[in-house]
């Protein structure tokens, strides 16, 4: 049964389209040689933003496509055949407090909240409190850990600020990780590649050290 994972949040433009596939390059880059086929993509969001990055990654013969497909409404049951099938399975679910997120939670093995530093950002985070407990009630082992992201690089107060309102909800778990705002995200994200492929060693170490600590998180 291969590890589910899932990004999810009740808002949108946290950045959790961008970091399913910056997720997706580097576990194909760091564990499977680049191969791409063992890590299937889900795109559980009407917005389809997931699902056309798959596309325009399908038309570029310079790399691997990633097999992705699309599902709503209650997807637990899904999810769990798919697993079946691969060693990873990123989810990218709709928000706004969505049924493929909240059916997304009850499958994964780990879920990842991406939010921004700012205050009107972190104080979301009460009302997901709430529906991760929920979600407990029938996925007992749900691990939620959340890391700030889009963050800026040369203001290290509002990081530090995030940290001390995050530790106020024991609901999650705090990542080490912060990735931060760069030029590098959107234009490998608009070319239908990872920062792994991409030309910012920055860039690419964060996203490395957040797939180290998720991984630690799934042993």
């Amino acid at each position: 049964m291969g590890k589910i994972i899932l990004l999810g949040h009740q808002k949108g433009g946290v950045g959790k389209s961008n970091t399913a596939v910056n997720l997706a390059v580097a576990i194909a880059k760091e564990q499977f040689k680049g191969e791409t086929d063992r890590i299937l993509l889900i795109d559980a969001d009407p917005q389809a933003t997931l699902y056309r990055w798959s596309q325009r990654r399908d038309e570029n013969s310079e790399v691997n496509s990633f097999p992705c497909i699309r599902l709503d409404g209650n997807i637990t049951a899904q999810v769990k055949r798919e697993a079946e099938k691969y060693d990873y399975v990123i989810i990218d679910a709709a928000g706004r407090d969505s049924r493929e997120m909240r059916s997304a939670m009850l499958a994964c093995n780990i879920m990842l909240m991406p939010t921004k530093a700012s205050r009107a950002d972190l104080e979301l985070l009460e009302h997901m409190a709430e529906t991760v407990e929920t979600a407990r009630d029938y996925n007992s082992n749900l691990n939620v850990n959340v890391f700030i992201n889009m963050a800026p690089t040369n203001s290290q107060a509002e990081k530090l600020i995030a940290k001390k309102l995050l530790a106020e909800f024991p609901e999650f778990k705090l990542m080490n990780t912060v990735i931060s705002e760069r030029k590098a995200h959107r234009d490998s994200f608009s070319e239908a590649v990872g920062v792994h492929e991409w030309k910012d060693n920055k860039a690419k170490a964060e996203v490395s050290c957040l797939l180290k600590e998720m991984c630690d998180e799934l042993i």
